[in-house]
């Protein structure tokens, strides 16, 4: 587990550099506050990094995490925070446990380098088909994600997608779409503002399973958002 940790504190400080702490200026408006949910949306929702087949009922991952996503209202933030946003990266740990009758479910913990920000989350994940030597694995998931640790912010987001994956030997490819609606609460310069957003999540990456180790890069999409994942981790 220190070595997983490890190297996941080496690929966030390689490429996550910090987001500020979230403190709101006494210039922000509800305009901006909108335009970076969109970013927040993308950087913060639930992610897969995980093929759409099962371990079955004994299987277990435990993994380190790592989320870079370049934000597009770059403007917006400087406006909002009084400095320059132009990424959002996490790093943490991910668990997945397999349960009967096709389900698996799993759950993160990540922190926002260069702040108090926390995000946690879960997952609950069913195998529509298996998969096998000659058919792909089909799976649906929902999940649910919240920030923590930031005064002047609340969010959350939900999220419902289906993926589609098939292994070859020590490779195992996969994609997947859904939608990820989020909620969040802001302290700007008039009061507490409310903002909604919804968008449609793309995403594909492969597994690599080298024995015990698993190494999955991904690549997701969320509306016209760039997000760029990375697990390193155990399966058993």
């Amino acid at each position: 587990m220190k070595k997983i940790l490890t190297i996941a504190s080496l690929l966030a400080c390689s490429f996550a550099a910090p987001a500020g702490d979230f403190d709101f200026a006494a210039t922000s408006n509800a305009q901006d506050f909108n335009a970076i949910v969109r970013d927040l949306t993308a950087a913060l929702g639930y992610k897969a990094m995980h093929p759409a087949e099962t371990g079955g009922i004994a299987g277990i991952e435990v993994a380190a995490i790592v989320t870079y996503a370049p934000t597009q209202e770059d403007d917006a933030w400087r406006r909002m925070t009084g400095s320059s946003v132009d990424e959002l990266g996490m790093a943490g740990l991910r668990g997945i446990k397999g349960l009967p009758l096709g389900l698996e479910i799993g759950a993160f913990y990540s922190a926002i380098p260069g702040t108090g920000a926390k995000l946690l989350g879960g997952e609950v994940r069913y195998a529509i088909l298996e998969g096998g030597v000659a058919s792909p694995a089909v799976a649906i998931r929902g999940a649910y994600s919240r920030l923590q640790g930031v005064d002047d912010l609340d969010f959350d987001s939900r999220s419902l997608d289906v993926s589609i994956s098939k292994g070859f030997t020590l490779l195992t490819p996969y994609g997947g779409i859904g939608r990820v609606w989020a909620d969040a609460t802001g302290e700007i310069t008039s009061g507490r503002e409310k903002a909604n957003h919804e968008d449609t999540r793309l995403f594909a990456g492969v597994r690599i399973g080298l024995g015990l180790l698993d190494i999955t890069p991904e690549y997701e999409r969320v509306g016209d958002n760039d997000v760029f994942n990375v697990l390193v981790g155990l399966s058993f």
